[in-house]
C-alpha cells in the first residue's frame, strides 16, 4: 500500500512538472506594433599604435518595432524605427551631442528567428559582428529561446555561426540559457530568461564586395592605396535578460551587457590614404543595452 502511494506521488508530481512547462518561442503576426524605450551605451578604448583613443557612446530614444513579414518558419521580418533621439559621444577629450530630442534615425531592417536570434541587420548577417553590436541606432535584443516547452529552472544550450556574405570567415556562438523564474510585469506573468553567449570572429570583409551593397556604390577595382579587405579577429561576450510575455509570445523587456576585443588588419591601405591609422587597430570594451516598455 504504501508502495502504491508513493508511486501516485511521483505520478502527480510529474504531471504537475509537465504541466507547469510552458512554450516561450516567438509568435509574430505581420502588422504588430511594439513600443519600447531603448538605451544602449558603449565605453571602448581604440588603439591604433600611434595612438590610443577612448570612445563613449550613449543613446536614449522612442523605439517602435513593427512586424514586415512572418515566414513558414517563424522568423519575422521587423522594421526598428527611432525617435526622440538623443546621442552623445565622446572621443578621447572631445565631448559632442550627435542628435537631439525629436530626432529620427535611419529605419533599421532585421530578421529575427522564432527563438529570439537575430539573423541580419539590414540585409547583412553580422549579428555576432562586434562592430554591429552598437548600432549607433538601438537595436531589438532577446534571449535565446527554447524549442521545446520549458519550466523555471530549465537549461538549454545553443551552438551556431553567422556567416559573412561580404567576404569569407564567420562568427561561431555558443550560447548558454536558463529559465530563471517567474515576474509580473505590467499585470502579467512573464517568464524571464537569462542568455549567456561567447563568440569568436574570424573574417575578412571584402570591400568591393560591400560597396556593391551601398547605393550608388561603382563595383569597379579600388585604386591602389585604397583600402582593398578588412580583417577581423576577436572574442565578444554577452549576457541577455528577457521578460518573455508566454501567451502573447513576444519580448516585453530586455537587458544586455557585453564585451568586446577584436583587432582590424587592412589590405591595400597607404599611408597617405588615413596618416598614422594603417592597422591593425585594437578595440577592447564593454556596452549595455536596456530595452524597456514604453
Amino acid at each position: 500500500m504504501r508502495k502504491l502511494v508513493l508511486v501516485a506521488l511521483l505520478v502527480a508530481a510529474c504531471g504537475a512538472s509537465t504541466a507547469n512547462a510552458q512554450a516561450l518561442a516567438l509568435t509574430y503576426k505581420s502588422g504588430d506594433t511594439y513600443k519600447y524605450k531603448v538605451h544602449s551605451t558603449a565605453n571602448e578604448m581604440i588603439d591604433a599604435g600611434v595612438m590610443t583613443l577612448p570612445v563613449k557612446l550613449d543613446l536614449k530614444a522612442d523605439e517602435t518595432v513593427t512586424v514586415k513579414s512572418v515566414d513558414s518558419s517563424g522568423t519575422a521580418g521587423l522594421s526598428i524605427d527611432l525617435s526622440n533621439v538623443v546621442m552623445s559621444s565622446v572621443t578621447g577629450s572631445d565631448s559632442s551631442a550627435t542628435a537631439t530630442p525629436g530626432m529620427t534615425m535611419p529605419t533599421i531592417s532585421m530578421t529575427v528567428a522564432a527563438d529570439g536570434r537575430i539573423l541580419s541587420v539590414n540585409g547583412n548577417s553580422f549579428g555576432g559582428n562586434p562592430f554591429t553590436q552598437f548600432t549607433g541606432g538601438g537595436a531589438f535584443i532577446s534571449a535565446v529561446l527554447p524549442d521545446k516547452a520549458v519550466k523555471a529552472k530549465d537549461t538549454w544550450s545553443k551552438d551556431f555561426d553567422q556567416a559573412n556574405p561580404m567576404g569569407t570567415g564567420s562568427t561561431h556562438v555558443t550560447s548558454t540559457s536558463t529559465y530563471l523564474r517567474d515576474e509580473t510585469l505590467k499585470g502579467i506573468k512573464a517568464a524571464v530568461v537569462e542568455t549567456k553567449t561567447n563568440g569568436t570572429v574570424d573574417l575578412t570583409i571584402d570591400v568591393s564586395k560591400a560597396l556593391a551593397g551601398a547605393p550608388d556604390a561603382s563595383t569597379a577595382g579600388i585604386p591602389a592605396g585604397l583600402l582593398q579587405s578588412l580583417s577581423v579577429k576577436g572574442t565578444i561576450t554577452s549576457t541577455v535578460t528577457s521578460w518573455i510575455d508566454p501567451s502573447g509570445h513576444r519580448i516585453m523587456k530586455s537587458q544586455k551587457t557585453g564585451t568586446v576585443n577584436a583587432k582590424m588588419t587592412f589590405t591595400g591601405m597607404s599611408g597617405q590614404a588615413i596618416p598614422g591609422l594603417t592597422g591593425p587597430i585594437t578595440i577592447k570594451g564593454d556596452e549595455t543595452t536596456d530595452l524597456s516598455p514604453a
